[in-house]
């Protein structure tokens, strides 16, 4: 699946993605397998890492109710993502800034050069 990743911004408890899909219509398909595949990864760590108490923890967070019919266990990601169309240089320089202010905003740093 062809992208161009132009910035990303992980946070504690969501993540920020700037990208252009190659063709523009496989957006859908490329979050549903880049989900799909780091959910795996995700639940592989926790599982081998059980001695470490938060990942003892996770996959308790993590689990679906019984009420839920899916063919998971477990949600990592929710549902939807929210896909923004960016068609100009001043619309993907707001939007990096804002991905990259994230952490200030949410006072994580006092600058954005200061997130890993």
């Amino acid at each position: 699946m062809g992208f161009l990743l132009i910035g990303w911004v992980l946070m504690p408890d969501h993540l920020h993605l700037l990208i252009k899909s190659e063709p523009v219509a496989s957006t859908s398909r490329f979050m549903q397998e880049l989900k799909k595949r780091t959910a795996q990864q995700i639940l592989s760590a926790l599982s081998e890492n059980q001695r470490v108490p938060w990942c003892e923890k996770m996959p308790a967070r993590l689990r679906l109710p019984p009420t839920v019919h899916s063919e998971s266990q477990f949600r990592v990601w929710q549902r939807r993502f929210y896909p923004f169309g960016v068609y100009s240089e001043k619309k993907r320089l707001e939007k990096l800034n804002y991905m990259h202010g994230n952490p200030v905003k949410c006072g994580l740093v006092a600058s954005p050069e200061q997130w890993p």
